[in-house]
C-alpha cells in the first residue's frame, strides 16, 4: 500500500479538480540508434518526473490485477503505431525489453506542482502483436518461474566443494 500526500488526497476527493493521473513508462531495450531508455507518458504534453523527460505519447496501459492472495497478474499495453519507433525497436531487439511503469498523480492547479507516484511495477515485454494502427504487448510481471532450472542434484561426489 502506498501513502499519497494530503494535497493529492484532497484533490482526488474533491467534486471538481484539475489533476491528471498519467502513466509513465520507461522502456529499456538495448537497440542502438534509438533513445535508451525510451521514456513515454500517456499525456498530450511532455512531463518531467524525477529529473527525466517523459514524452507525450498515445498509449493505453491496463495495469495488472491484484488477486485475493496478493498475486499480481500481467498487464497489457496498447501503443499507437503511427510512430513506428516502438515497432522498429521490438523488431530489432534480441532480448525482450523491460518496462518500468509508474502510475502518478499530477496537479498544477494551486500554483505549486504536485507530481507523485501512486503505484509502480516492473515488467518484461512478452507476446507482441500489431496492426497498422496499434501495437499490443503483454507485460509480464513475474517471469522467474518461466526460467529453466538445472535438473541435476547437487551431491557431494559431483560437487565436493559445496559440502
Amino acid at each position: 500500500m502506498r501513502t499519497i500526500s494530503s494535497t493529492a488526497r484532497a484533490s482526488l476527493f474533491a467534486q471538481e479538480g484539475g489533476f491528471a493521473l498519467p502513466v509513465l513508462l520507461e522502456i529499456t531495450h538495448g537497440v542502438t540508434g534509438y533513445e535508451n531508455p525510451l521514456r513515454i507518458a500517456n499525456n498530450p504534453t511532455d512531463l518531467v518526473y524525477d529529473g527525466d523527460t517523459y514524452h507525450g505519447f498515445a498509449f493505453r496501459f491496463d495495469p495488472p490485477d491484484v488477486g485475493n492472495e496478493g498475486a499480481i497478474s500481467n498487464a497489457r499495453l496498447a501503443v499507437c503505431a503511427v510512430d513506428q519507433q516502438l515497432a522498429a525497436i521490438i523488431r530489432s531487439t534480441e532480448a525482450p525489453p523491460t518496462v518500468q511503469a509508474v502510475a502518478a498523480f499530477y496537479s498544477d492547479e494551486s500554483g505549486s506542482l504536485v507530481f507523485e507516484p501512486v503505484a509502480s511495477w516492473a515488467f518484461t515485454v512478452g507476446r507482441v502483436q500489431g496492426t497498422l494502427e496499434t501495437i499490443t504487448a503483454e507485460l509480464v510481471y513475474e517471469d522467474r518461474l518461466d526460467n529453466d532450472t538445472p535438473a541435476d542434484e547437487f551431491r557431494p561426489n559431483m560437487f565436493p566443494g559445496l559440502f
